[in-house]
């Protein structure tokens, strides 16, 4: 059986994907960074067996792919700055036999290389290349069919993104040259940090690293280069921002990735990213999209309308009323303090969180995804037809939260967040943001003339700009 002829594949959502961070994820970030840390439950021995096949590795990324044409490959080239970029690899779909012999692509079986791409998710971990929100539905599916009922050798890879996770570059200024290199203190340099952040140079990282020693190492004991005329062909995996930089790889390096699978990436980057919550109000309000209704819908709209017009109205007394039914920090001093609190609470997936993007329609637990959350919504409004949808949703919404916290709702913490130096927890939700400001925006606003199903009005991408400021 051959390989199908080099191709794009665009996928609206074949499975979960980790979505664009919203703005209320980032607050979650805040208050778990002032709580006390909590002990890190033991894995269980399970799931550690299935991780053991999986290497962490590190190779030498290029800095700056387009400062110059230096050779960072050859030894003692102080010239070159690099940082220590990770990267993920196992052999689980490669036959055994071959993989020791060192034979695998001079015998007449298919062999290829899948490649995660990394983004701006939570920080890879060996579980990528397991099952996680990354590449799993895709990729590791696909790769287990192929191994098992084509017969085929299916390397596996993922690549962590420059600025994410572990891949930090960092300047040592005690080492000639001021090298880069990875940062594992808890506090990050602030200085001239982003400089070489862009989705430019992640596609390059791609690339260069298909073209790597360290990559084709895993392929016949390293016998056999990726640049010969024997090479491993590459598929690139990829959902939201790094479905972006998969298809991308594959359009504008055609000669190294052979195929990209773009899973529910956008196509073109928009600064107010309305169309986002018009999608999240089409999936809330149709049951054959992803279990929801128009009930469901109704009620969501109707309470957040609800809460913003009692907010606007000024009454003290119910704001009050509102501040405890939602269990707000601060309670109602901290929705009258400034405006632009009253607005983040009601324009932003705050009030009620919920998360359509990576809906996962195979959840077990309570809650865990849009037809759950809808069944519970239209079940309690038909318990009591006349319970205000206010009062539903912040019913709902006490069963979600994580116990004994609060709903935060000061936006001057979030420019607090992004103005102090980056910390070990927050490096990721900074990288990104960073991202979203100088190159795309996605900002998920809740305007006037849209379909948001928050308080319409409420969130203009003026507030965004704001945090970029």
């Amino acid at each position: 059986m051959k390989l199908l002829p080099p191709v794009l594949l665009l996928v609206a959502a074949a499975a979960p994907a980790y979505s664009i961070p919203h703005i209320s994820e980032i607050m979650e970030s805040i208050q778990e960074e002032r709580e006390e840390p909590q002990p890190q439950l033991q894995l269980q021995l399970e799931e550690e067996f299935s991780k053991s096949d999986v290497q962490t590795l590190t190779f030498d990324q290029r800095l700056d792919h387009f400062s110059s044409q230096i050779d960072c490959h050859q030894e003692d080239n102080d010239e070159c700055e690099t940082f220590k970029q990770r990267y993920f690899y196992t052999s689980r779909y490669v036959h055994k036999e071959e993989e020791k012999k060192g034979v695998g692509i001079n015998t007449d079986r298919n062999t290829v290389s899948f490649l995660c791409v990394g983004g701006e998710g939570p920080s890879l971990d060996p579980s990528v290349l397991v099952d996680s929100v990354h590449c799993t539905g895709d990729m590791i599916e696909l790769a287990h069919k192929l191994h098992h009922e084509q017969n085929w050798n299916v390397h596996m890879f993922s690549l962590e993104h420059r600025y994410y996770g572990e891949s930090f570059p960092k300047k040592n200024k005690s080492q000639k040259g001021e090298a880069y290199l990875r940062a594992n203190e808890k506090e990050l340099e602030r200085a001239d940090e982003y400089k070489y952040l862009s989705s430019r140079q992640a596609v390059r990282d791609i690339v260069e690293f298909i073209n790597s020693s360290e990559a084709s190492q895993h392929f016949n004991n390293g016998k056999i280069s990726n640049n010969n005329n024997n090479k491993v062909r590459w598929i690139t995996f990829g959902g939201s921002y790094p479905g972006m930089l998969s298809g991308w790889s594959r359009l504008l390096h055609p000669d190294v990735v052979y195929g990209a699978v773009a899973n529910s990436a956008p196509v073109q980057a928009e600064a107010d990213f309305r169309s986002y919550n018009d999608h999240v109000s089409l999936d809330l309000g149709q049951e054959s999209l992803v279990g929801g209704s128009k009930k469901c819908l109704d009620i969501f709209e109707s309470g957040h309308a609800e809460v913003a017009a009692i907010l606007e109205g000024g009454d003290v007394d119910e704001i009050k009323k509102v501040a405890s039914t939602f269990d707000v920090c601060g309670g109602a001093t901290m929705l009258l303090k400034d405006r632009k609190n009253l607005n983040f609470f009601v324009g932003y997936p705050v009030l009620f969180p919920i998360e359509v993007q990576s809906n996962d329609p195979t959840c077990d637990e309570p809650l865990c995804n849009v037809q759950k959350i809808c069944d519970a919504i239209v079940d309690e409004h038909k318990a009591d037809p006349h319970k205000p949808s206010m009062e539903i949703l912040a019913n709902i919404g006490k069963k979600q939260k994580q116990a004994g916290r609060c709903k935060e709702v000061n936006f001057q913490s979030l420019i607090n967040y992004f103005s102090a130096p980056s910390t070990e927890k927050s490096a990721n939700n900074r990288s990104w943001y960073y991202q979203t400001c100088t190159e795309f925006g996605f900002y998920q606003t809740c305007e006037d003339n849209s379909n948001c199903p928050y308080a319409r009005g409420h969130h203009n991408v003026d507030m965004d700009f704001e945090i970029c400021e």
